[in-house]
């Protein structure tokens, strides 16, 4: 192979190894600091130490109920690699279930804080401020909030009666990146926009209530993944995408966000996707074929990609242009009070890791 058709080979492996990666398993017992240190990502740590008495204004669970992959490539990569488009469907909840997890998420964040010794403002002295009433009036109804975003089809809940504000994540710290830009792929291009104009007149709702109440804001988002989709980060297989049928918690967007009463703001997040045990029975409903033929016929076609891309590398005119699809769709069926449990307990060492991490945030 000569030089140049080898770093073109090269180049194109390192592009297909970019992407997502698979979740990590939480151990519900195991060291709770420990995992904190590895799975916790703190912004700003210098304002945490300084919380002694928080007030949560929002409390958004983000259930992902119809999870999607959809990856296209052009050029050079079109040569060598493929389009896949796989979905899992969650299947045997319901929004009154949902609803009812949300709640006891709330619950069990206050549980925690106030463990931790951190007085949590009541919903009773929150709900009587008139600033309250102007909080609600511009929240997002109805509720729940569906979002057909790029990740796939999510509903918004929010907890125990609480506004719902949508904002892009990227938007609340704001930062230089040189890298790949972060983005907040559960939310739509509208509301998106929207929610930039709509998180400032919250926040400056919010700053009242942390005056008057003299208390530090906390902002609390969940996302959940109802079945998981890892793409193979391999070179000859990148229209692979394993499933599985487990639930997971997603970095980045499972944080607490806070604002102090001087506007000084933090986040602690989850700084890797976490998964939890498998939840429920993973069925391949795609029509019009199985995953053995798709499998088959794209390992073909494959092939015959990287030998016409090798011909007209060569100078040769085959008149095949390469490029294959698969799409593949499931069911992530699970029953209701397994389902709920196993979200409760993973939950439960969330919290307890971003309780750790709130009072040893570390640099």
């Amino acid at each position: 192979m000569k030089p140049s058709i080898a770093k073109l080979f090269i180049t194109a492996a390192f592009c297909l190894s970019l992407g997502p990666v698979a979740a990590a398993d939480l151990d519900l017992a195991g060291d709770i600091k420990a995992q904190a240190a590895k799975l916790v990502k703190v912004e700003n740590p210098e304002v945490l130490p300084t919380i002694k008495r928080v007030v949560i204004t929002s409390f958004m669970v983000d259930f992902v109920s119809e999870l999607k992959y959809s990856k296209s490539l052009n050029g050079l990569e079109a040569m060598i690699g493929a389009d896949s488009d796989v979905s899992i469907k969650l299947v045997g909840s319901s929004n009154e279930q949902f609803q009812s997890i949300a709640d006891r998420f709330y619950d069990q964040t206050v549980e925690l804080l106030k463990a931790r010794g951190i007085e949590v403002v009541s919903q009773d002295e929150l709900t009587v401020l008139p600033e309250f009433a102007e909080l609600a009036a511009s929240g997002v109804t109805p509720l729940p909030s569906e979002q057909d975003a790029k990740a796939g089809k999510g509903l918004f809940f929010s907890a125990h009666g609480l506004p719902l504000h949508l904002i892009d994540e990227t938007q609340f710290i704001s930062r230089i990146s040189f890298g790949k830009k972060q983005e907040d792929d559960f939310l739509t291009f509208g509301a998106r926009f929207s929610g930039g104009f709509a998180a400032a007149q919250a926040q400056q709702i919010e700053s009242r209530i942390a005056r008057k109440l003299d208390a530090t804001i906390l902002k609390v988002r969940l996302t959940v993944l109802g079945g998981q989709l890892t793409p193979d980060a391999g070179f000859w297989t990148s229209g692979k995408v394993t499933t599985r049928a487990a639930a997971s918690f997603v970095n980045f967007v499972t944080r607490y966000a806070f604002i102090d009463v001087e506007g000084n703001k933090a986040r602690v997040s989850l700084q890797e996707t976490v998964s939890t045990d498998e939840i429920g029975e993973l069925v391949n409903t795609t029509s019009g074929g199985t995953k053995t033929v798709d499998t088959a016929k794209n390992v073909a076609l494959v092939a015959l990609n990287v030998a016409s891309f090798a011909a007209r590398i060569g100078g040769m005119r085959t008149g095949y242009t390469g490029g294959f699809a698969s799409t593949s769709e499931y069911e992530c069926r699970v029953q209701a009070e397994p389902f709920e449990k196993t979200l409760l307990s993973h939950h439960d060492v969330i919290v307890r890791m971003f309780g750790e991490r709130m009072q040893n945030p570390g640099q």
